[in-house]
């Protein structure tokens, strides 16, 4: 059993124009499936913070109630176009609600899920999956920006199911895992170096050594939650956000 965190924060350009943030995360549990996912609104779209709520919904939801077909089938390329189709129809469905282009709610994707001793996930665009595997801070899948540093591919891209990367694995040594969106990697990604930042160990160690269901305002998502408020955010103009899942310590 994993223990979540998850916390998305405006960021400071957005405060200071006035505008809305566009990060969104989401946890769901069921069936003895775990699943934390985060999106990052695209900064150009009208609407995306919308978009980037729905991606994050439909993907916990996703990854919960398709676990073990995905976790066993062989077709890893079949599985991207399925997914991705699965949380385009809610973008769709946003979009014709609100009489606006599919393009107006784009957003990127990250999302992780665990059962039993298997975990997997998926990444569209920008931002960072990692674990802790064995004592070691590991990359699974780093941002994906092209040629460049502004520019990424969203769930809404042309040719986005080509550029999803999916991972799976045995649970077998890992602590717990972390995803970020690209503000709060710069506080907690070395892009030159693509490592992440020690502080994320400590994070995940934490929230898996703190008591199991806690609520939002327990004094350990507080703190946790001050952490991003204050040192992530600090760091950037962008939006912050992360999602953790850690392994459970306690009794």
């Amino acid at each position: 059993m994993f223990n979540e965190f998850h916390h998305q924060v405006r960021g400071r350009g957005h405060e200071l124009d006035g505008t809305r943030g566009q990060d969104r995360t989401q946890y769901l549990s069921r069936g003895g499936v775990q699943a934390i996912c985060l999106a990052d609104g695209a900064g150009s779209a009208s609407h995306s913070e919308l978009g980037a709520q729905v991606v994050a919904d439909e993907g916990c939801a996703a990854l919960v109630e398709q676990f073990e077909q995905l976790v066993v089938s062989v077709d890893g390329g079949q599985i991207k176009i399925e997914l991705l189709e699965r949380l385009l129809a809610k973008v769709n469905m946003l979009a014709e609600r609100h009489g606006r282009d599919l393009h107006d709610f784009a957003s990127t994707f990250l999302g992780v899920a665990v059962s039993g001793d298997k975990f997997l996930g998926a990444h569209v665009g920008d931002g960072v999956i990692g674990y802790l595997k064995d004592g070691e801070l590991r990359v699974i899948s780093a941002p994906d920006n092209s040629e460049f540093a502004n520019q990424t591919t969203f769930v809404t891209s042309q040719g986005a199911a080509g550029s999803m990367r999916l991972f799976r694995g045995s649970l077998q040594g890992v602590t717990g895992f972390i995803l970020m969106s690209d503000g709060a990697g710069d506080s907690l990604f070395n892009a030159r170096t693509r490592q992440l930042a020690a502080a994320c160990a400590k994070i995940i160690v934490a929230v898996g050594a703190a008591p199991a269901r806690l609520s939002q305002n327990s004094k350990h998502k507080k703190q946790w939650r001050k952490f991003i408020d204050v040192r992530v955010r600090n760091a950037t103009k962008d939006d912050c956000s992360i999602g953790v899942l850690g392994r459970s310590v306690s009794p």
